[in-house]
């Protein structure tokens, strides 16, 4: 059966009319202003197909017109920002609008009032392959991703630079093309994807239908395709003299970090294992929602409940808990924990183990750290950690730009744990050691993290850590893995990267690169730091509404009533925040519309004076698309709206349980993955 073939394409500056009074932005936000601007415009109405007249538009209509004058079949719509998803044949007059010259948040804005999304997703329904040629600003305007089935795939004509925001999910294919590209092959940098795929139209045009069922097969084909058609024109030619220039051009992505064959780890055989750091997170499950009362005469400590205790079982593989962190808790609370041991005190079942390190982030600036290793040995002892992790000293920022201090560092990281192992080892049997060693290494770029690794592998560890990556760029941290990759000596042995939990696809690139264990904080915290990710569903986040409460003992009611901010009573803020809190119950019952809702909770921001102007666009589409009715997970079943209210631990706790739900489904999807 023959693919069927859609192009999706960006409108361009240059158009077919361009005459003073041509529509702008604001002809279009008024159904009947762009009717009425319309029928002024009425004699230079034309097809889209036709109106664009930029370079891309231009050389892609040719590369369509040949193809179609031998009978082939193919689809073409147009991203135009003025008047959203157009189909090739839609009559359109001209306008003078462009993402191009927009921000990101007017970008989504505006494309969402366009429905360029929906209109999208409804569209490649009917098609096999989808080709996008569409530069970032005009990828910024689609949600991605676009739902496909298995059968289906995506290619993107894109720049280099725009392959972080395609390639996280499955049939999504990137091919880069930029100023190489365009100076080799001789066209301008902005039409080139137009030019090139031309170029494959015409390859496909000697035997369509078995090219297009072999890149539906194999995308890759796609690049192939293109280079025959290059090599086969005579003006083209002499660009392939040099093959490894060839290699370079035109480079096919199917993941954001490739990992060849070659390069795949021999502890690939090892299961991923994610483990979440703890820093008492806990909340009152008897917690009123409607009062924001929580008894505070009760014992948190034996009270208070962990995620794993509100979903029923853990929400990720393991637990990471740092000596910092119960070094600065309660006497009671290490009294606890000596007395239960580690599992018994966080109530976690044992075949989830919990590994321990020193925290280094505590003491970074301290000229060495604040442990010993016979202390260090003796506390993951007497607290029967399952992992305890070696001293380090963190490599990183301005630590890491001064040479003298990055080598000491590095070196003492290095010499504790050598230290560590060796009096594990001779006192393994005397002290009754029920705990696994782990050496952790630091460094500065990827033969610095590979010299430590085989040091330690040299000095007898069958499982490292790597410190000091958890704010680095992922493709620093892909650079260094292939690095490691090629010294880790067998299958048992396992690498752990502490603070580095990103999308799991990336995940699984660096899984396939030696990494068997990590762990991260970010889903949990992001439930209350930043805008833009505090409510996570498995394609997007969301931005949660923040209500903060009105106290005249504490938060910022207080201090607003204490600066006399517009001499407002606090009975004024307490009025807004009840009746913010009111309009979204009144919402998730159906008895209000999203307008309404938006709009009692912006009266509140207003005296707040935080300047939230931007929050009314998220709350209006978080409101709008209610994800947390279409969660199965036990938080967003139990407490509903609440969750996606910002406004104290125990609503911003349990959100952070449920992001890391989120996030630990999606490492045990790609584990099923990973096992087939």
């Amino acid at each position: 059966m023959k693919p069927r073939i859609l192009v999706v394409t960006s409108c361009t500056g240059e158009k077919l009319y361009k005459p003073d009074n041509q529509l702008v932005l604001k002809d279009f936000q008024d159904k009947q202003t762009l009717e009425r601007r319309e029928n002024e415009l009425i004699d230079y109405k034309v097809n889209a197909g036709a109106m664009y007249t930029g370079s891309q538009h231009l050389a892609l209509m040719s590369g369509i017109q040949q193809y179609r004058d031998i009978g082939g079949e193919i689809t073409l719509n147009i991203i135009s920002a003025g008047y959203g998803l157009l189909q090739e044949e839609a009559q359109i007059v001209p306008y003078e609008v462009t993402f191009n010259t927009m921000h990101s948040q007017a970008i989504k804005k505006w494309a969402k009032q366009q429905n360029i999304t929906q209109d999208l997703q409804q569209k490649v329904k009917d098609y096999d392959l989808i080709f996008f040629l569409l530069g970032d600003k005009y990828l910024q305007a689609i949600d991605w991703p676009i739902q496909l089935r298995d059968d289906q795939r995506a290619i993107f004509f894109a720049g280099g630079s725009s392959k972080s925001r395609i390639l996280n999910w499955e049939h999504y294919h990137v091919l880069a093309i930029g100023e190489k590209e365009a100076k080799e092959f001789k066209f301008g940098l902005i039409g080139i994807k137009g030019y090139l795929f031309g170029q494959l139209l015409k390859q496909i045009s000697s035997d369509k239908d078995i090219s297009w069922n072999n890149i539906l097969k194999d995308p890759k084909q796609v690049r192939e395709y293109i280079l025959a058609s290059l090599k086969a024109n005579i003006r083209q030619i002499d660009i392939f003299g040099d093959l490894s220039q060839e290699e370079e051009l035109l480079q096919f992505y199917s993941e954001l970090f490739p990992v060849p064959d070659d390069l795949i780890a021999k502890n690939y055989v090892l299961e991923p294992m994610f483990f979440l750091p703890e820093n008492d997170d806990r909340v009152d499950p008897n917690y009123d929602f409607l009062t924001d009362f929580s008894d505070k005469n009760r014992n948190p400590l034996v009270n208070d409940v962990y995620a794993h205790e509100i979903f029923g079982r853990p929400q990720y593989d393991g637990l990471l808990v740092s000596k910092v962190n119960i070094d600065g808790s309660t006497q009671q609370k290490r009294l606890m924990m000596k007395e239960l041991g580690m599992h018994g005190f966080y109530r976690l079942p044992s075949g989830y183990p919990i590994m321990g390190d020193c925290g280094a982030f505590s003491y970074i600036d301290k000229e060495a750290p604040p442990y010993t290793t016979d202390e260090i040995l003796d506390y993951y002892n007497d607290l029967k950690f399952d992992y305890g992790v070696s001293i380090d000293h963190l490599v990183v920022g301005p630590f890491k730009r001064d040479e003298h201090i990055r080598n000491q560092r590095y070196e003492l990281t290095l010499s504790m744990a050598e230290e560590f192992i060796t009096k594990y080892n001779q006192n393994k049997e005397s002290k009754g050691y029920n705990f696994h060693p782990i050496g952790i290494v630091q460094g500065w770029d990827p033969v610095s993290f590979r010299k430590a690794v085989e040091h330690l592998i040299y000095l007898g560890y069958d499982y490292i850590a790597l410190g000091g990556l958890a704010r680095e760029q992922s493709d620093r941290i892909y650079a260094i893995l292939k690095e490691i990759s090629p010294v880790i000596p067998n299958e048992s042995f396992r690498m752990h990267l502490f603070g580095v939990a990103r999308d799991i696809r990336t995940m699984g690139s660096f899984h396939k690169l030696g990494v068997t264990s990590f762990d991260s904080s970010s889903p949990l915290r992001r439930a209350w730091l930043g805008t833009g990710h505090n409510y996570h569903t498995p394609g997007k986040h969301y931005t949660a509404i923040r209500i903060p409460e009105a106290k005249e003992t504490a938060g910022r009611v207080k201090k607003m009533i204490l600066e006399g901010n517009g001499n407002r009573e606090f009975s004024e803020y307490k009025r807004l925040e009840q009746e913010a809190l009111t309009a979204l119950r009144e919402f998730s019952a159906d008895r209000l519309g999203v307008t309404e809702a938006v709009n009692a909770i912006l009266e509140y921001d207003k005296i707040l004076g935080e300047n939230r102007e931007i929050h009314e666009d998220l709350y209006r589409e978080l409101l709008s698309e209610r994800p947390w009715e279409k969660c199965d997970c036990t938080i967003c079943k139990t407490i509903g709206i609440d969750v996606v209210v910002f406004r104290g631990n125990n609503r911003n706790r349990r959100r952070g349980f449920h992001n890391t739900h989120v996030y630990y489904s999606q490492v045990q999807e790609f584990k099923k993955h990973w096992k087939k």
